[in-house]
């Protein structure tokens, strides 16, 4: 009893803080923009929660487009690129949030003053084929909320 009370404690919880955060950022949209640019999302935290909401039809349109980053950020020849890719894991949830496939993306260590736009990611590598990923990136976004995070303490002795 007390395995699935902790369950859906941690559900609830993810459901609030993806609708405080999609709330506020499901209008907005990611953006193709030229790879040279001055980064549109930069985080400046020491580690990061993205959460992204998928639309359920969409989600392997959006798996591809995970697919050409982790592609864009190995294959890139900027270091930074290297060190953003060993620090940013992505996890699926079996739970949905507004009807939406919820993704975590979790970002730790922050390269700090790095593009964290995946758009813009992609097109430093793919700069033809960036139009259709951005396409497919696009018509499966649903909401975006980005929770920055300092660290409080490591639980190692």
């Amino acid at each position: 009893m007390q395995g699935g009370f902790k369950v859906f404690v941690s559900g609830l919880a993810l459901v609030a803080v993806t609708l405080a955060g999609a709330s506020t950022a499901a209008a907005q949209e990611p953006a193709a923009a030229p790879a040279d640019a001055k980064p549109v999302l930069t985080i400046n935290s020491e580690a990061a929660i993205i959460t992204m909401l998928i639309k359920p039809d969409k989600t392997a349109d959006f798996e591809f487009v995970l697919a050409k980053l982790k592609e864009a950020l190995n294959k890139s020849e900027k270091p930074e690129r290297k060190q953003q890719a060993a620090g940013w894991k992505v996890f699926k949830s079996s739970q949905q949030a507004q009807g939406n496939a919820v993704y975590l993306m979790r970002i730790d260590p922050v390269v700090k003053g790095q593009e964290y736009d995946i758009t813009r990611l992609i097109a430093e590598v793919f700069p033809v084929e960036v139009q259709e990923i951005f396409g497919k990136y696009k018509d499966a976004f649903a909401g975006r909320a980005i929770t920055e995070m300092t660290a409080l303490m490591s639980m190692q002795q």
